[in-house]
């Protein structure tokens, strides 16, 4: 069932305080809604073999906040951000 999922490259979404789970790339400039479960590797890919499934097994978390004793008590939650990853376990 994963393998059909990654395949149709399906996306998992999450929300923290109302604001949507967003992947984000400095690198490219972008960020987009949610995380894939994981990738089918191209050809370029040289960690795994051609059309060799990539699944993500852990997520890092980034999570921005404000904080204004002035206007507002506590926080307030101004970014929600993951960065998922693969870690092998043997």
């Amino acid at each position: 069932k994963l393998r059909r999922l990654v395949e149709r490259q399906y996306r998992v979404q999450m929300t923290l305080d109302q604001l949507p789970l967003l992947m984000r790339s400095k690198e490219y400039n972008y960020a987009v809604r949610g995380y894939p479960i994981g990738f089918r590797a191209p050809a370029s890919f040289k960690a795994l073999n051609d059309g060799e499934l990539y699944l993500f097994n852990h997520l890092k978390f980034v999570i921005t906040y404000q904080q204004d004793p002035q206007n507002f008590q506590g926080v307030r939650i101004t970014g929600f951000d993951v960065n998922p990853i693969s870690i092998q376990h043997s």
